[in-house]
């Protein structure tokens, strides 16, 4: 991880670890690994949540906290290189690939839209364009002018060895070098979150009130899974320790 402070370079495995560690400290919660897989309820009644494996549990009140599932290109080599020289944000991991030569994948508006701000880390930019991602002629003329490279030719594969990305082969077998590469990749939500039916906002993102309440009472959500901006560790931990205020406030009010 990137930009955590306290935790810069930590892996989210050792996070969860740690905050696993403290959580358990307080002696009244406990740990299931075991995937939801049915969430039925509502706050009169309360909520039985059912894992994969047939264990059932009991709750008043639930935090759905699922984050997303990234849909990534069918690449091969993109799995290789995910998070350390191919990677989804440049305020995370901009830093450390510095100065290289960068591709920017483009299946997506957003890419080209945000084409600047990926100069704070390199002056060497080429921008692989997938089809439908053409960008108007006063757009290009304007990138050109920036100095932008733009390439029409469909990535192939990713290349490289041990020390990361080297190289993208065209769909003509031509390869380019780069150092780096910026993928975005497209999101659903996991199939939890999508058989609640909740209220979710043109984006597709659950729509929360300021108390981080979903559509369905009793139904808090945090992270990632409410907005597709700028997704990172630090807002989804900002928004649950908002949403927990919440519910157990919520809690304190529904006391007879």
């Amino acid at each position: 991880m990137g930009a955590v402070l306290g935790r810069d370079g930590v892996l989210p495995a050792d996070l969860r670890g740690l905050g696993r560690q403290e959580v358990a400290g307080y002696g009244y919660a406990r740990f299931v690994d075991e995937k939801v897989q049915a969430l039925e309820g509502d706050p009169r009644r309360g909520f039985t949540l059912t894992t994969a494996e047939g264990s059932l549990a009991k709750a008043s009140v639930v935090l759905l906290a699922c984050g997303m599932v990234d849909i990534f290109p069918d690449l091969p080599g993109l799995s290789a290189y995910w998070g350390s020289s191919i990677i989804n944000c440049p305020f995370c991991h901009g830093y450390e690939l510095r100065g290289k030569p960068w591709g920017i994948f483009v299946h997506r508006p957003e890419m080209l839209e945000a084409a600047e701000i990926y100069r704070t880390w390199t002056d060497d930019l080429i921008f692989f364009l997938e089809p439908g991602m053409e960008p108007d002629p006063a757009r290009q003329e304007d990138l050109a002018a920036k100095g932008f490279g733009l390439e029409r030719r469909r990535i192939r594969r990713f290349l490289g060895d041990d020390a990361g990305l080297s190289a993208v082969e065209l769909e003509d077998g031509s390869l380019v070098a780069r150092k780096a590469m910026v993928m975005w990749p497209h999101q659903k939500h996991c199939d939890l979150i999508a058989s609640l039916d909740l209220e979710t906002d043109a984006q597709g993102s659950v729509v929360v009130d300021q108390g981080f309440r979903t559509s369905r009472g009793g139904l808090y959500a945090a992270g990632d899974l409410l907005y597709q901006g700028h997704q990172n560790v630090n807002t989804a931990m900002h928004m649950g320790n908002l949403a927990a205020a919440s519910m157990v406030f919520d809690l304190a009010k529904s006391r007879r």
